[in-house]
C-alpha cells in the first residue's frame, strides 16, 4: 500500500535566483526520454524542453557559485543542450551531466559535448554489465550501450560518477560488478554511487521492501572487501560540495590512505528511502535544490514530492 504523505510536515518554500542558499542545483530541461525505468522521479512525459533563453535569463540571476546537475528526464535528448552546457559555466558555475548514457555511445556525440565546457558525466548503471538486471529494473537490455558509453567518457576525458539503483532480489551483486567494470576500462579516478529505492515518482519497491542504510553498508563491505565499521567511521562526515552534514550519505575512498576526494575511486552510498516522518528522502537537505517550472528554487526532494504526476 502506498504511503499516504502528510504535506503539512514538509517544510516546502521556494527562493528567487537572486536569493538561493543551495550549493547544488538540479535543472530538468527536459522531461522526454529513451527509456521507462521502473524507477523514475519524473515520469511525466508531458512537459515541453526547457526554454534556453529563459534559462540563460535565469542563470545571470543566480547567486552563489554552483554546482548545475543538466538532468531529465534525459537531459541528451534536448536539441540545445550544448547550450546549456555552456552557459552553465560562463555565468561562473560548475557543470555535471546526468544521463543513462545511450546517446553517449554514440563517438559522435561524445565529440560533440567533448567540444563544450562539459567535464563530469554521472551515468546510470543500475544493471552495472548485466542486460536481465537492465531488464528488470530499466525495462530495457542496454548493458551493450551502456558499456561502450563508459567507455567513450574515459576516452573523451571526462570525469565520472556512476549511479546504482539496488533492487532488492535482483541485483545485490551489484557492487562487486561495478569495481570489476572499473578494472576492466582501467578506470582509476571514479566516485561510485550507491542508493536504496526512493519512493518517489514511479517506483518497483515499498519501504518495507527496501534495503536499508545498514544493508546497503553491508553489501559495499562485503563486495569491496572492506569494513562496516570503516564506512560506518565516515558518516556524518562534512559533504564536500555545501559544507554540511547529509544524514542519509555516506561517502568513503576505496584506499584507506586517501584523503584526496577528486583522487582515485570513491563510493558514495546514499540512502533515497523514505521511511522517516516526513515520507521523502533526506527531509530539510540544504544542499540539493530543484529549478521549478516558475523558475524559482525549492528543495530538490520536497519540491519532487509535492509535484508528484505534474512537473
Amino acid at each position: 500500500m502506498t504511503k499516504k504523505i502528510d504535506f503539512s510536515n514538509i517544510n516546502y518554500y521556494e527562493q528567487q535566483p537572486e536569493d538561493n542558499t543551495f550549493s547544488d542545483i538540479v535543472i530538468d530541461i527536459t522531461h522526454r526520454c529513451n527509456m521507462e525505468c521502473k524507477n523514475c522521479y519524473i515520469p511525466n512525459r508531458t512537459f515541453p524542453d526547457m526554454n534556453f533563453e529563459k534559462f540563460n535569463s535565469w542563470l545571470s540571476r543566480l547567486s552563489g557559485k554552483c554546482m548545475i546537475r543538466l538532468v531529465g528526464a534525459e537531459p541528451t535528448l534536448h536539441p540545445e543542450i550544448d547550450k546549456f552546457i555552456n552557459a552553465t559555466t560562463e555565468h561562473g558555475h560548475m557543470n555535471v551531466l546526468c544521463t543513462n548514457g545511450l546517446r553517449l555511445s554514440s563517438t559522435s556525440f561524445a565529440q560533440r559535448l567533448k567540444e563544450t565546457t562539459l567535464r563530469g558525466v554521472y551515468i546510470s548503471l543500475n544493471g552495472v554489465d548485466n542486460d536481465d538486471w537492465y531488464e528488470e529494473i530499466d525495462e530495457l537490455r542496454c548493458a551493450k550501450k551502456k558499456l561502450q558509453a563508459v567507455q567513450n567518457i574515459k576516452d573523451f576525458g571526462f570525469s565520472i560518477d556512476t549511479g546504482t539503483i539496488i533492487v532488492k532480489g535482483i541485483n545485490e551483486e551489484a557492487p562487486s560488478r561495478l569495481l570489476h567494470l572499473m578494472d576492466t576500462k582501467d578506470i582509476q579516478t571514479v566516485t561510485m554511487r550507491i542508493k536504496n529505492v526512493g519512493q518517489l515518482g514511479r517506483y518497483q519497491k515499498q519501504e518495507d521492501e527496501n534495503i536499508k542504510l545498514a544493508g546497503l553498508v553491508k553489501l559495499c563491505a562485503d563486495q569491496f572487501q572492506l569494513s562496516e565499521d570503516y564506512i560506518w567511521s565516515h558518516y556524518g562526515k562534512v559533504h564536500r560540495y555545501g559544507g554540511r552534514v547529509e544524514p542519509g550519505t555516506i561517502e568513503f575512498p576505496m584506499d584507506e590512505d586517501n584523503t584526496d576526494r577528486y583522487n582515485k575511486r570513491w563510493i558514495k552510498i546514499t540512502d533515497w528511502d523514505t521511511d522517516n516522518h516526513v515520507g521523502i528522502p533526506d527531509p530539510g537537505s540544504k544542499r540539493r535544490g530543484r529549478l521549478t517550472e516558475n523558475w524559482t528554487i525549492a528543495p530538490m526532494y520536497e519540491h519532487i514530492k509535492m509535484n508528484e504526476g505534474n512537473y
